[in-house]
């Protein structure tokens, strides 16, 4: 759902964000952004109709001083939807209907940090960037024109080269990996990430640098341990950082499913406090991904309905560990918002 306020200030071409090349990064967001559709006029869509669908774009610009490769930076996605956001890249000005050509058109962004790599652009050229929620997604997010690239490539695929292993002990989890000596001479460091499968967005839990033993030649072995709080399936990433470029690039990817043994009860116990005769909307939540699981209205019984028992047993399989349960007076909208999670001890308890 889309909150309201005014719109941003580069909702607009004319008023496009300007790139400094190598300034820091600029904070951004499609919240509150409209589409201007003069400006994404008929040849434009049908030109990048089968990359993207526009919802809520916005604008900046750039010029550059010598003819080259540049990179635009985009770092720190935090999207609604986790579905990431949609990029085209113009050189030339569209609104006016003079030639314009359309260097880049990316139909999705997912939330890792990454470069859009921009070559042979031209010294006193207009360029521009539009970028969009992808899907019709609300995203905030940071970007940079630089001349040097930061973040992963756009189409990171894992290079399957560290012999990555896990094992599982309770809720510890035990990663493994090797690295050969060339490698390690290109790198800095690792950075792992985990990505839990429902929620689709990775977070970065542990940066592990290259290591020399007490010889002082490199050492091929690596492992470093996590804990998960929740069952579910994981997928875990080690990425390397290059020294001379800073690209990342994802060099092994482990999958582990976490179930505890123990056993839950798979309900939820809800008090509600009001009025017999009052009409009462209940919703169950999944907290983390702001979705309406359950919901039902009634006519409140004091006697009757004082514990709300609510089934989450099909949604504790699912791996949703997070919950609210919202009541609503339907008279008065006043609204009552209740959190209930699994604990650690395999409990469901009010926070």
């Amino acid at each position: 759902m889309a909150s309201s306020g005014a719109q941003v200030v580069n909702n607009d071409i004319q008023n496009g964000s300007v790139l400094l090349l190598d300034h820091d990064f600029i904070q951004s967001s499609t919240n509150h952004a409209t589409v201007e559709w003069s400006c994404i006029n008929k040849s434009l869509r049908s030109l990048t109709s089968k990359c993207l669908t526009y919802h809520n774009d916005q604008w900046f610009t750039f010029r550059v001083q010598q003819t080259g490769i540049y990179y635009l930076n985009i770092a720190s996605q935090v999207c609604r939807d986790a579905k990431g956001i949609q990029a085209i890249v113009l050189e030339g000005y569209p609104c006016e209907g003079k030639p314009y050509r359309i260097m880049q058109c990316i139909a999705q962004i997912r939330d890792q940090d990454v470069f859009i790599a921009l070559d042979s652009l031209q010294p006193g050229k207009d360029y521009f960037v539009n970028i969009d929620g992808f899907l019709g997604d609300f995203c905030s997010f940071k970007i940079q024109l630089s001349t040097e690239a930061k973040g992963f490539t756009l189409n990171n695929q894992h290079l399957d080269t560290l012999r990555l292993a896990s094992t599982l002990d309770g809720k510890i989890v035990t990663l493994q990996w090797t690295a050969d000596i060339a490698l390690q001479e290109a790198l800095e460091g690792f950075e792992i990430y985990r990505k839990e499968e429902r929620l689709h967005k990775s977070v970065l839990i542990a940066t592990v640098p290259i290591a020399l033993n007490s010889i002082g030649t490199y050492t091929t072995e690596y492992s470093l341990q996590d804990t998960l709080k929740s069952s579910g399936r994981y997928v875990y990433e080690v990425a390397g950082v290059f020294s001379r470029s800073k690209i990342k690039q994802t060099l092994d990817r482990q999958q582990v499913e976490y179930r505890p043994s123990i056993a839950i009860d798979p309900f939820i116990y809800a008090s509600l406090d009001y009025k017999s005769g009052t009409k009462i909307q209940l919703l169950l939540v999944d907290e983390m991904r702001d979705i309406i699981l359950k919901q039902t209205s009634f006519v409140f019984d004091s006697k009757r309905d004082a514990v709300q028992k609510v089934y989450i047993g099909n949604y504790l399989d699912q791996g949703i560990s997070s919950f609210l349960v919202v009541s609503t007076n339907l008279k008065t909208f006043e609204k009552r918002v209740v959190r209930f999670a699994l604990s650690e001890q395999g409990k469901i308890e009010r926070k």
